[in-house]
């Protein structure tokens, strides 16, 4: 991706937004944001369009081809409610360029101003880029701080990693049966299980707090390296043999790193439930 060309869409969305009676303002957040050096080439443009009335904008997609040329747009909604459009926009050879637009209403930003409390994103980074009506003036400046993440509490970890051996169990009977990509879809189940305990693993071993990300991202530089190795291990091809190795160093890993989990924690480890799925295996 050209920054050449990811500017040109910033500056077409700014034109777009400043003749738009409804919209009061547009802030960007995410990596070209935060200033940490963390943006390369790659970056996405993340934006939140601060509007009067989301729904005008949520149920008529024009606006984003007043744009520029999008290739594929889709409509997601956040857990906080607001709307979430995210667009590719086309420029031939010089590449692509993708938007995430939250579409989020001025109590988004007036809920921080008087907590005096940024969310996770704001805090991380965030740049105003227009603002009208003056929506963002008392918005606390961010502070760059790693959202605080605690443990969790210990029904929540037994019910997780008894979910894992839960999903464990039917992969040797897929295998059995030839169903490889039946293999596939319990094994990613499984990856997710497994990145939600390297998370905690991250969190549990460091003495200072620790920016896990989400979805993987950064992963290398928040786990330990005996972790980052043992995980590449955990990958297989699409045949029975290779498949099967891959599912028992999952399970070796996944255990290693709940047990040291429960033991930082002060949990007890379910032994009788990995005692008995492994026990199947056979």
């Amino acid at each position: 991706m050209s920054s050449t060309r990811r500017d040109d869409v910033l500056a077409s969305i700014l034109r777009w937004a400043g003749a738009r009676e409804d919209v009061a303002a547009v802030i960007q957040t995410g990596s070209l944001a935060r200033g940490d050096g963390s943006a390369d080439a790659f970056s996405d443009v993340d934006l939140e369009i601060i509007a009067h009335d989301t729904r005008l904008l949520a149920k008529d997609d024009r606006w984003l081809s007043a744009i520029a040329d999008p290739i594929i747009v889709l409509h997601l909604e956040q857990d906080d409610g607001w709307p979430t459009r995210l667009a590719i926009y086309d420029n031939g050879m010089d590449g692509s360029v993708k938007v995430d637009f939250t579409l989020a209403a001025p109590r988004r930003l007036q809920e921080m101003i008087s907590s005096r409390k940024l969310n996770a994103l704001y805090m991380r980074g965030y740049r105003v880029l227009l603002d009208k009506d003056g929506v963002t003036k008392d918005l606390p400046p961010p502070s760059g701080d790693v959202p605080r993440r605690s443990l969790p509490a210990e029904e929540e970890f037994r019910r997780r990693v008894e979910e894992f051996w839960f999903e464990a169990f039917h992969i040797p009977k897929y295998l059995a049966r030839g169903e490889l990509f039946l293999v596939k879809q319990r094994d990613w189940t499984m990856k997710e299980l497994l990145l939600e305990m390297m998370e905690w693993h991250a969190l549990a071993l460091s003495p200072a707090p620790v920016d896990v990300w989400h979805l993987g991202a950064r992963l290398r530089q928040w786990t330990d390296p005996g972790t980052w190795r043992d995980l590449q291990r955990t990958f297989g091809h699409f045949d029975a043999d290779d498949a099967r190795r891959a599912f028992e160093e999952t399970t070796t890993l996944y255990s290693r790193l709940a047990r040291e989990v429960a033991r930082k924690a002060g949990f007890p480890y379910p032994e009788a439930v990995e005692a008995k799925i492994r026990a199947t295996f056979k």
